[in-house]
């Protein structure tokens, strides 16, 4: 009696769960088919509206594929330990370093001695890396290799390679991987409120685009797992869930490195070096093909008890908060992008659009209002003449040959563009920043009190603070025009 309660009670929780599988099934290619349709969709009120159903779906696959864990998982600060034996071990160089915490970073690498500017500080040989190389010679390398997603887009497969040696319990990596956050603060973790905060920032529109892309490509991906039967997928199958999928996104996100190696170059994770945090200054980070190995050098002098930092790159904020969860608000190479274009309906349409066409903008929607250096880019400068030109201005510049004189502020270039035509321009785009700044102080954050909305009101911050600058540029231009003239 006892073998047949069991047979039975075994038999009702298979049935649960090919039910509960089928279910997933349907949602998953529900969310494949939303997200497809969506894809490239360019008007914001549309992705936004199509966002508020992509979310609820997300959240919905989640709860089925949810499932309490049955170990107790250790903490990352319980699994360095291992790391820096694991490190050590495969001869990973940081003498006078160690991985610490810091207020407002979590961990980084903490110097234990005076590291002179340039000074040597780590070195990582490629063994220790984690690269799409070793997933393209993994079990995973027959699903990879049919797969045209992946062949593309270094950085899925390593997302996919990440989850797969995470499912692994002899994973060469598991040392490394053990100690990677458990969540991160990029826009794939954000609620709706939080995405709608954003208004009316340009990460806006590009964060919800990131999101749809990314869910496209869990629901593509779920489906070809589970539909094949290849050996190297069925650890992938048990793990392959959208909560682990944006992990390892956003674990490649924040953490992915383009590596020269002799004569390609490959995407990779590189344990120790990943633990450094970002500040402004020089690239110090490079990979020696003789030793076979990264290798890091001091980007300013360090003092004992320091945090070390590498600098990433110049890169604007928005790139920052989007990808790598972050804002860093002393960023001299933060700019802020703006939509521009013109009108189906403007009367003067063909006549601007052969200009710009000139120019070799016609295509071009995007343009960066910069913190320093040169506040308009040039492009910008000439899109903003072009669209304040009237009839006759525009048919006396369409007759020249290439107009370069619209894209500089020389003053022998401001001169043949004229007085008349610089100051509706600037008037234009001061008119278009004194409502940008209106707006971001209409649609302040309510109240930072978790990381994801504390970094939207830096961000925000930071926007303003590039459009208030170049309202002070505007306006002293402005007044040399007057002068001018």
């Amino acid at each position: 009696m006892g073998r047949k309660h069991q047979s039975k009670h075994n038999e009702k929780e298979n049935k649960i769960h090919q039910q509960k599988r089928k279910e997933l099934s349907n949602l998953v290619q529900k969310l494949l088919n939303l997200t497809t349709v969506f894809f490239g969709a360019t008007n914001q009120n549309k992705l936004w509206d199509h966002h508020k159903e992509v979310i609820p779906l997300t959240k919905e696959i989640m709860g089925y594929e949810h499932s309490p864990s049955k170990e107790q998982k250790k903490s990352r600060e319980e699994n360095i330990e291992k790391y820096v034996m694991w490190l050590k071990e495969h001869e990973v160089e940081f003498e006078g370093l160690e991985i610490a915490e810091f207020e407002g970073y979590e961990y980084g690498l903490k110097a234990l001695k005076s590291f002179p500017e340039d000074s040597l500080l780590l070195t990582i040989p490629k063994q220790v890396m984690m690269t799409e190389i070793d997933a393209q010679k993994s079990d995973l390398s027959e699903f990879i290799k049919d797969d045209v997603l992946m062949q593309n887009m270094p950085n899925v497969t390593l997302a996919l390679f990440l989850l797969f040696e995470k499912s692994k319990s002899d994973s060469f990596w598991k040392p490394y991987i053990d100690t990677l956050p458990e969540k991160y603060s990029t826009v794939l973790y954000f609620d709706l409120e939080e995405l709608a905060e954003l208004k009316p920032s340009p990460t806006f529109e590009s964060s919800l685009k990131l999101y749809t892309n990314i869910a496209r490509q869990y629901s593509y991906l779920w489906l070809r797992i589970n539909k094949e039967n290849q050996p190297g997928l069925k650890n992938l199958k048990e793990i392959f869930t959208f909560e682990n999928y944006r992990w390892a996104v956003s674990t490649v996100m924040t953490r992915q490195n383009h590596i020269q190696l002799t004569d390609f170059t490959t995407t990779a994770f590189i344990p120790l070096w990943d633990m450094c945090n970002h500040e402004q200054g020089k690239i110090s980070t490079d990979f020696n093909k003789d030793g076979n190995r990264g290798e890091c050098y001091a980007k300013r002098d360090f003092k004992p008890g320091e945090q070390v930092f590498i600098f990433y790159g110049a890169r604007p904020n928005a790139d920052l908060f989007v990808h790598n969860g972050f804002v860093y608000t002393n960023n001299d190479y933060d700019y802020l992008t703006l939509t521009m274009g013109v009108s189906l309906s403007d009367p003067l349409r063909e006549l601007k659009m052969t200009l710009l066409t000139k120019l070799g903008l016609n295509n071009v929607t995007q343009y960066r209002l910069y913190k320093k250096g040169t506040i308009i880019m040039p492009e910008l400068l000439a899109f903003i003449r072009i669209f304040n030109m009237n009839k006759d201005e525009l048919e006396k510049w369409s007759k020249s040959g290439l107009p370069s004189d619209l894209v500089s502020s020389e003053e022998s270039s401001a001169k043949e563009v004229g007085c008349d035509i610089d100051a509706r321009a600037y008037k234009y785009l001061l008119t278009r920043c004194n409502i940008l700044v209106s707006a971001y102080k209409k649609l302040e954050v309510k109240d930072a009190n978790s990381q994801n909305r504390k970094n939207i009101q830096l961000l925000k911050e930071c926007e303003v603070q590039i459009l208030e600058n170049a309202m002070k540029y505007i306006n002293t231009t402005l007044e040399q025009l007057k002068a001018i003239a």
